[in-house]
Parts: C-alpha cells; sequence; structure tokens
C-alpha cells in the first residue's frame, strides 16, 4: 500500500512565503496580524511536516536554504492559481463577495459610512465589514482585503500596492459660540484664554508645525485638552469645549449642518495623505477593483 501524502494546511504554507519573501519572521507577523512567535511556530511545523530545512535563523532576518528556495519557487505560482480559481469561482456563482477593509474611525464614520449607499447600488453582489481603527502608516494586515492609511509617502513594500485618495489639510475648528468669541481676531491672540483640543495620535511635529506657523503661545493657553480618538476631539469642540485641530475634508459635514465653524487663517497644508493599500494579488480581484474605482471617484483629490 502506497502511503499517503499529506498536504500540509494553507496558513502554513502562506506564513512560509510572506516569511521567505521579507526574510523575516518580525516583517511576516505584521502582514499576516500574528506575532512573529507565531510565524516561527508555522514555519516550524511546515518544516517538521516536510522533513526539511526550509529556513536558516539569524540574528535578525531568515535566510531561506536551497530546499526553501525551490519549495517557494513552486509554490508562489501554485498559490496565485488557487486564489485565481477562488475568484473565478465567485464570479461564476453568483455567490455574494465579502470585502474587509480596515480604516481610521473618523474616516468610517464622517466619509466612508455615509457614501457606502451609493457603492451598493452599483454593486449589490458585495458585502463590506469595515474595520475602525487607526491602522499603522503605510501598514496592511495580511487578513485585511483593503486599508485606508494614512501616511506620508506612499508604502515601500513591493508587495503592496497603494493609491492616494486625499491629502491631510488641518484647520481650527470651534463651536459657533466660541468661533464668536474669536471674531476679528486674525493672529495668534485669538487663542489667548481659549481651551486647546488635541488628537494625541498626531505626529508631534504636526503640533510643532503648527504651533510654529500660527506662532501661537501655549502660556497664553488656558487649557490643552488630549484625546486619542478624532471623534472624541470633535465632540468636545462641538459643545464648546475649546478649539480642536481637525483634518478639513473630514470634517466637512459638521461645516456644513453648522456643528463646527471653521476658524479662517490657521490651517496647515501637511506632507500627510490618505491612502488606499492591497496586495498586488488582491487588486486583481473584481470587488477589490470595485472598491478602488469607487474610492477614487468619490475621494481622490489631484496632487
Amino acid at each position: 500500500m502506497v502511503a499517503q501524502i499529506r498536504t500540509p494546511p494553507l496558513r502554513l504554507l502562506r506564513a512560509f512565503c510572506v516569511a521567505a519573501r521579507h526574510s523575516s519572521f518580525k516583517d511576516a507577523a505584521e502582514r499576516l496580524s500574528l506575532t512573529p512567535s507565531a510565524v516561527s511556530h508555522q514555519v516550524k511545523e511546515l518544516e517538521e511536516q516536510l522533513g526539511v530545512t526550509l529556513f536558516q535563523r539569524r540574528t535578525r532576518s531568515v535566510v531561506l536554504t536551497p530546499a526553501g528556495r525551490q519549495l517557494l519557487e513552486d509554490l508562489e505560482p501554485a498559490l496565485d492559481a488557487l486564489s485565481t480559481a477562488i475568484e473565478r469561482t465567485r464570479n461564476t456563482s453568483g455567490a455574494r463577495r465579502q470585502l474587509t477593509v480596515v480604516m481610521p474611525p473618523f474616516f468610517a464614520s464622517e466619509l466612508f459610512a455615509p457614501r457606502l449607499p451609493d457603492f451598493h447600488a452599483h454593486h449589490p453582489g458585495i458585502d463590506i465589514q469595515v474595520d475602525t481603527h487607526d491602522p499603522r502608516p503605510g501598514q496592511h494586515s495580511g487578513f485585511t482585503d483593503v486599508s485606508i492609511v494614512l501616511a506620508g509617502t506612499p508604502p515601500a513594500d513591493g508587495d503592496i500596492e497603494a493609491v492616494r485618495l486625499l491629502p491631510l489639510r488641518l484647520v481650527a475648528a470651534a463651536s459657533p459660540k466660541v468661533a464668536s468669541s474669536m471674531a476679528g481676531k486674525l493672529n495668534a491672540r485669538a487663542f489667548d484664554g481659549q481651551t486647546l483640543i488635541m488628537h494625541r495620535s498626531f505626529r508631534s511635529d504636526v503640533w510643532d508645525l503648527w504651533l510654529n506657523q500660527v506662532g501661537l503661545d501655549l502660556r497664553r493657553i488656558r487649557n490643552v485638552v488630549e484625546f486619542d480618538n478624532m471623534v472624541a476631539v470633535t465632540r468636545a469642540a462641538e459643545r464648546d469645549g475649546g478649539i480642536a485641530l481637525v483634518p478639513a475634508i473630514v470634517c466637512q459635514p459638521w461645516f456644513e449642518r453648522g456643528a463646527l465653524v471653521h476658524i479662517e487663517g490657521f490651517d496647515l497644508q501637511g506632507d500627510e495623505a490618505y491612502y488606499l493599500v492591497a496586495r498586488r494579488g488582491d487588486f486583481e480581484r473584481s470587488e477589490v477593483r470595485a472598491l478602488v474605482a469607487w474610492s477614487i471617484e468619490q475621494f481622490q483629490v489631484p496632487a
């Protein structure tokens, strides 16, 4: 009787391929939303099942052995073919397709969610699962189809494609009541005795750049309040809590309904922008292409 060959689980093969491409369990872990230890264990399990050593472990990297290089060369086309076959079957079966998208919470609530009916009107067969947290700049999770990230430059990873959507322009905003108390003051003295509301996740150099540009002396500020999310920042400003530095495009709905007032003369045009990012292979999927084309139409601002 011929012994049956057991095919290793797809999760082990995927972990091996990602680690091999980046010569790092740590980098593979970031892309697969795992810990480096979990990736290491999965690769070790694969090696035990195959009975070969796939990597030479070094202090800061891993290097493919000859057996590992051969496996990667043979395996990548097979995994690509598997993804293509699954995609083709989905498209011909009429089955509903699902996209998982991660994006900053305020982008999701103020820009993405209000426009979703338009997307579903054009693509009724695509379901969307939105995960609202702030992805690391330029990072894309291995278990997410698409990420919308805020970054100074597009991701440099060769496995990732990025589409620039809109730049980050920060503006000073306050409730109508607080804004009226600043009327006629077009210099830094407009902030005297006011409370400044800050978003903690902004880079420190963004705050320094804005403070220097405005010429604001923090000693003349009554209080400084920091929040870790933009929803809290805008809610505090809306309820007469002080003056906030907020993204102009994301807060546009608040300006239009009069909940916040854009205080002219204190804008900051930084080097950051929102990017839509996904793995190169995922860009070939019809549902990802549909979301990319729709996002460009809805959000892209020419550089």
